[in-house]
């Protein structure tokens, strides 16, 4: 809890597991209360509710009366500028009240983590001093979406109280905390009218339209598969020279043997170099400190007259699988390295898939005569009416490629597609470097996350000599 009096001050309480059936039915969310005899403990840790240096322990002996009072604010906000969130360096300790017009809004996403679905959107909120990204992840984005759904026009005023400061690639934003952060949506508080108040002699236009910011949501699969793209073979694929993003039907004959089928990335999900004890990341252009495990599968795929292979990425991978590559990489870690691949990839031999495959637009064949696939899809009713539509038509409709969030052009030799700051944060397992002693901070939005020390498996990862040239003469110029 977050208790707040009469001058404004608020200090976090907490009861103990084995004292809530004393106290449930006594507390209630914003009414009065005396209360004495605590236990008084420094309050530590990330992402504390106050910036009170204690926080209070109830214990057997506390009492809790009910009292009437109309001089305590109900909400006790303690609004912080949006400025003043961005100019932070280092993930905050503390959760912030911010308050800001709702100045843009990106489409509503989803992303699956351990065959989970959860909702995502990201907010730009604007003030008197700047603008602020913040991503509101699960129930908060329904939340959300019904309160702005009563509102009457014009660009909202948002508070979102009790919310995390999170820098990526050195920008700051905010973000929810699971059954914590607080949505208000226009509320009827003297500091939303002195806001807008505030708002108005910045000549900030209160009745302009929230406009959408970020690439746009992925299409959805029967639309992606069905009408988006033109229909190639297999054999097609492998021999046309045509260049462009197509649909193909096959079958799984086998899995590539003999291929690393992870690789070690940065948040930003490029891949890393082994260096000086830390990883270096081509594409941050410096130095990370926090490594994830990510897939990048090598599967051969048939129609029955050829053969290509394609190569899946994370986001497909633990689609298929339900599954992290965390989680295998944990275990493979676990058990006797013998070079091979989880058996769980053995099941998706002998499965009928489609895929996106993108040929010769940002990325043609990948050196090795492969093809990078950017989207999968398993569903058994969308693969029966691509194959009854009839043999491999362009779609009626030319559609231009829309922006695949979940693509994991992460390779080496692929560039990548690149997200907004807070939408990348959410993807990763962190893994800390060897000889570090570092323990990353827990990302409350990843669940089941599992960490591992993976140096051994990064000692094979070198750069290639193109990079190595690179960097010496950077050297040699200082």
């Amino acid at each position: 809890m977050v208790l707040v009096d009469e001058k404004g001050g608020k200090i976090h309480a907490s009861i103990r597991k084995q004292f809530l059936y004393m106290f449930e039915s006594k507390i209630e969310e914003g009414q009065v209360y005396q209360m004495s005899y605590f236990s008084v403990v420094p309050q530590t840790g990330f992402y504390r509710t106050t910036l009170h240096p204690y926080k209070l322990l109830f214990q057997i002996k506390t009492k809790v009366v009910a009292v009437k009072s109309s001089d305590i604010s109900h909400h006790g906000l303690t609004l912080t500028s949006l400025a003043e969130v961005c100019s932070h360096v280092h993930d905050y300790e503390f959760l912030v009240d911010v308050m800001g017009l709702l100045s843009g809004i990106s489409a509503e996403r989803e992303y699956v983590r351990d065959g989970n679905v959860t909702k995502m959107v990201v907010l730009e909120l604007t003030d008197t001093s700047g603008k602020c990204e913040c991503a509101l992840f699960g129930d908060y984005v329904d939340e959300l979406n019904k309160k702005l759904g009563k509102t009457s026009g014009g660009l909202p005023v948002v508070v979102i109280q009790f919310a995390k400061v999170k820098i990526f690639r050195d920008q700051a934003s905010i973000q929810n905390v699971i059954n914590t952060t607080k949505i208000f949506v226009n509320p009827d508080i003297p500091e939303a009218d002195a806001f807008k108040d505030s708002i108005g002699v910045h000549g900030i236009m209160l009745d302009a339209t929230v406009s959408v910011i970020g690439p746009r949501a992925k299409p959805a699969m029967d639309e992606e598969f069905l009408r988006m793209y033109p229909k190639k073979t297999v054999s097609e694929l492998s021999e046309m020279e045509e260049e462009g993003v197509f649909a193909v039907f096959g079958v799984v004959s086998s899995i590539v043997r003999g291929e690393d089928w992870w690789y070690p990335a940065c948040k930003c999900h490029k891949s890393v170099i082994a260096d000086s004890g830390a990883y270096f990341c081509n594409g941050c252009n410096k130095h990370v400190f926090q490594v994830v495990p990510r897939f990048r599968v090598k599967i051969a795929v048939s129609d029955g007259a050829s053969t290509c292979v394609f190569v899946l990425f994370d986001t497909d991978m633990s689609y298929i699988l339900e599954k992290s590559c965390a989680h295998f990489v944990g275990r493979s870690k676990a058990a006797p390295d013998d070079g091979s691949y989880p058996a769980e990839f053995e099941l998706l031999v002998g499965k009928k898939m489609l895929f996106i495959i993108d040929k010769g637009m940002k990325v043609t064949r990948i050196d090795d005569g492969t093809f990078r696939v950017k989207r999968v899809c398993m569903d058994a009713k969308i693969i029966g009416s691509f194959a009854a539509e009839g043999p491999y038509v362009t779609p009626v409709r030319n559609v231009s490629p829309v922006i695949n969030l979940d693509s994991d052009a992460a390779s080496p030799d692929v560039d990548f597609v690149e997200e907004t700051q807070p939408l990348a944060l959410l993807k990763n397992t962190a893994v800390t470097p060897p000889g570090l002693g570092y323990s990353p901070v827990k990302n409350d939005i990843v669940v089941n996350t599992v960490k591992r020390s993976l140096s051994s498996s990064f000692d094979s990862v070198q750069p290639d000599e193109k990079k190595k040239r690179l960097r010496k003469i950077k050297i040699e110029n200082e």
